[in-house]
């Protein structure tokens, strides 16, 4: 008797898995496990399966995060730091997801068209077989890429207390979903043309005198910046996203993570908490205040603490004249690639917590002094040239870095940012 039962429970768990399949495209379920083995250029040529990776040596995870491969770095850094899963989708895969691209021949298969749902059913079935009961339940931030204003609002209808945060899409599409941005903090970026700076200037000048004197604070949770120097902006918008969403990651979640199967409790958003920024400017120093300070910004984005702000301004600075050369360099071309370990988030450069760092910078000789950043943190002066300051320590954590000149007439320049995993 008790041997017939476990036959039927086996043939009801197989037809249940057949069953699953069948509800999904290909390349879903089975469920595809990634470890920390397969070196990230190599795995990310996969473009036929979806993969899970859960952080080694943790037992729940604290959530979830979908990322787009493309010409991407390594996100299983983020997901050690943030002790999250990692579920890795080809770009193929974007139309299962919700998005029509005719390029990958998916769009034959006739599934819906904005519909998140496969996600959220593929996080059932990986909790049941990893035996990871919070995957359905654990909070979801992602990137994927362009058409993530869609994806998410689709996400946000479907799971609204799981969406933490989301990143990435085309300025005209992330207009298009307010009701999902007047909840969720939404981080985007794009190339810098000729075309955008006369937009810009032209809505600096007409929008200057309507401010003039007037607190201007951010309408909602959008945080919008420009990648500056990049030809195809992909290759600098994941540090960017990474850092933003690592923000919204401490401010959300809270210290203890509950039992698994249990929900989640985000901390709620309180946009008056937060700080804002000014798109507008194009140079290397944009106006930041906390939020009840911000003022005459002709186009105000938001940020969910200083930090965020801090980063934002060195990311979105223009034509930097100072340079960061030590501890990590800002994400560039060499030898006809992208990236490389010494431009650290992604590529392998991570340092150890408490490990004395040295910090450098090139900057012209009319500088009387440099300040290097964490965030809006200064880890170490140099008042000379060169410009270094050795034995610098960092707790574990993201770190968006960079360098500050400060000239006699106390105006100041900043370097891009560049970012670092400490572990």
């Amino acid at each position: 008797m008790r041997l017939a039962i476990v036959l039927l429970l086996a043939l009801f768990l197989v037809a249940s898995v057949h069953a699953d399949e069948k509800d999904f495209p290909p390349g879903w379920l089975p469920i595809n496990t990634l470890d920390e083995k397969p070196v990230w250029s190599d795995f990310r040529k996969i473009e036929d399966k979806i993969h899970l990776y859960l952080p080694k040596d943790v037992k729940t995870v604290r959530g979830i995060f979908a990322c787009f491969v493309f010409h991407s770095q390594d996100p299983r850094e983020l997901a050690d730091l943030w002790q999250f899963a990692l579920v890795t989708v080809p770009w193929p895969f974007e139309y299962d997801l919700g998005h029509n691209d005719k390029r990958n021949g998916r769009h034959k298969l006739g599934h819906p068209v904005g519909n998140m749902s496969f996600l959220l059913k593929y996080l059932e079935v990986a909790a049941k077989e990893t035996k990871h009961p919070e995957l359905t339940q654990a909070p979801i931030v992602g990137w994927l890429m362009q058409n993530g204003p869609t994806l998410c609002n689709d996400l946000f209808k479907g799971a609204p207390d799981r969406v933490l945060a989301w990143t990435d899409g085309f300025p005209n599409r992330v207009s298009q979903v307010p009701e999902l941005t007047a909840k969720v903090p939404f981080a985007y970026a794009w190339e810098f043309t000729g075309k955008d700076e006369k937009e810009r200037q032209a809505e600096r000048e007409a929008g200057a005198a309507k401010v003039k004197g007037q607190l201007t604070p951010a309408p909602d949770f959008k945080c919008r910046a420009n990648t500056y120097g990049f030809p195809h902006g992909i290759y600098s918008k994941f540090s960017f996203f990474a850092s933003f969403l690592d923000r919204c990651i401490a401010a959300r979640l809270p210290k203890e993570t509950p039992p698994a199967g249990q929900p989640v409790q985000l901390k709620p958003w309180v946009k008056e908490e937060g700080w804002v920024g000014d798109f507008n400017p194009v140079g290397e120093w944009n106006s930041i205040a906390p939020f009840r300070d911000a003022k005459e910004m002709t186009n105000p984005v938001w940020f969910p603490d200083g930090y965020t702000a801090w980063m934002w301004r060195a990311y979105h600075t223009h034509k930097p004249v100072v340079k960061l050369t030590a501890p990590v360099i800002e994400y560039r071309k060499k030898d006809g690639k992208w990236g490389g370990p010494e431009c650290g988030l992604g590529y392998g450069g991570i340092a150890a917590s408490n490990t004395p760092l040295k910090f450098s910078a090139d900057a012209p000789s009319d500088f009387t002094k440099i300040e290097f950043h964490s965030g809006d943190r200064i880890v170490g002066t140099s008042e000379k040239a060169p410009w270094i300051a050795d034995g610098m320590k960092l707790e574990r954590g993201l770190h968006a870095l960079f360098a500050v000149g400060v000239k006699a007439d106390g105006s100041r320049s900043c370097s891009r940012a560049t970012f670092l995993v400490v572990k």
